[in-house]
């Protein structure tokens, strides 16, 4: 969506009080499947929160954590499981990830537990196909070079990826899944749930490419990770992908249809990545930003969450400060986002703490009542169809206009 959006004020809301610690009883632990489609809890609905590496969730711990979360108003944390460096952060059992395995978090479970009673909502983030180790460990999985008889690599990164045609590798990310409900976590955020598309994949080659067409096969993996794990499945995709209809780039992602197996959706709406869109613009930061959630919304309803990425590093931004901070929120709210959630590469949020209790201390939690009373009633009008039918109806949002712009560079 290229065209151009007023940009209004918004009258201030009062500020929100730190969150509430919750009963360890209440801890929702995994259950038998009941349906495929996991509500998000009204604190998930509103999360606003940071991105934790591995190493940076063991340096912490659950006070540091705890103590940063409340200094910048915040009440959510992503934790990666298994990150972009192949790195597996806690003690699988997975037989092919033991070589990956790095133990940042030594009691994985007491971790998630510490910050659950803390009142913090906790996210596992899981990256699918981008892997620099298991295809050199294991090229039968790997997408191969057409002419060399090795594991492709990424123009854009030099690193491999695994093949998402093998099915071995859609069980492997299926079980990551169910290992972190386990572990107490709230909710999944899968990464790189998607082809490569850098001009590198001209060599690239997929040993197990059957004929099945890209969305569908992605689809097949989110629904099988929809019916293994009984908590709400959030994804990391393009800004880009946001703005735009269908799948142009080839990255497999069908927006639209991730609705009937996906809940969260998080673009990753950073100015680095556009930064040649409407250059020179006042209040750019909150335009992009704004426009881009609008523009997913546009495509998959009220019913999922949409909780974008937005940018906590000074490469890309129009003045690294706590302006640019207040004003990526106010784009957010203003485009009708559910929360958001801040992106920094080595977890340094000091920029994010200034904003938040300098310019954008008022500006969250968002007020989302009308979808989440949207939300509630398409969860009781699925209970009541299911006893009717087999399955209960989907929700499934259309599409609308098209967007002109070069594609921007994204994680």
């Amino acid at each position: 969506m290229v065209c151009l959006v007023l940009l209004m004020g918004f009258p201030d809301r009062p500020r929100a009080a730190p969150p509430l610690r919750r009963d360890p009883a209440a801890i929702r632990r995994p259950s038998p499947r009941a349906s495929t489609h996991d509500p998000v809890s009204e604190q998930g609905q509103k999360a606003r929160g940071i991105y934790v590496s591995g190493p940076a969730a063991r340096h912490h711990g659950v006070r540091g954590l705890v103590r940063l979360l409340e200094r910048s108003d915040l009440d959510a944390v992503v934790i990666d499981l298994k990150d972009g460096q192949g790195r597996i952060s806690y003690d699988t059992k997975i037989p092919i990830l033991q070589q990956q395995k790095r133990h940042f978090l030594k009691d994985a479970k007491g971790l998630i537990a510490g910050l659950r009673e803390a009142g913090v909502y906790t996210i596992a983030r899981v990256v699918c196909f981008a892997d620099p180790h298991l295809p050199k460990l294991h090229p039968e999985r790997a997408i191969m070079h057409i002419r060399r008889n090795k594991p492709w690599v990424s123009w854009g990164t030099g690193d491999t990826w695994l093949d998402p045609y093998n099915r071995d590798n859609h069980r492997m990310i299926v079980e990551v899944t169910r290992e972190a409900e386990a572990l107490g976590f709230d909710e999944i955020q899968l990464d790189y749930v998607r082809f490569p598309v850098d001009d590198g994949t001209q060599y690239a080659r997929y040993p197990s490419e059957d004929g099945t067409r890209r969305p569908a096969l992605l689809i097949e993996l989110l629904s099988q990770i929809d019916r293994a794990i009984s908590i709400p499945v959030g994804v990391d995709v393009f800004g880009l992908a946001a703005y735009r209809n269908g799948d142009p780039s080839g990255l497999g992602q069908d927006l639209e249809a991730w609705v009937r197996h996906v809940e969260v959706y998080s673009p990753m709406l950073y100015l680095n990545s556009m930064r040649n869109w409407q250059r020179g613009a006042s209040n750019r930061a909150r335009m992009l930003v704004q426009r881009g959630v609008e523009r997913l919304r546009e495509r998959v309803g009220p019913r999922p969450v949409i909780r974008p990425y937005l940018q906590a590093f000074a490469k890309g931004s129009d003045g690294f400060n706590a302006r640019f901070i207040a004003e990526q929120i106010r784009g957010a709210r203003s485009g009708q986002a559910d929360g958001f959630l801040f992106w920094h590469p080595g977890s340094r949020y000091s920029m994010v703490t200034r904003g938040m209790r300098g310019p954008g201390r008022q500006l969250s939690p968002f007020s989302i009542e009308k979808r989440m009373a949207v939300r509630r009633a398409g969860v009781n009008g699925r209970s009541r169809a299911r006893k009717r039918r087999s399955v209960g109806p989907r929700v499934r949002a259309g599409s609308s206009r098209v967007v002109s712009g070069s594609p921007p560079r994204q994680r």
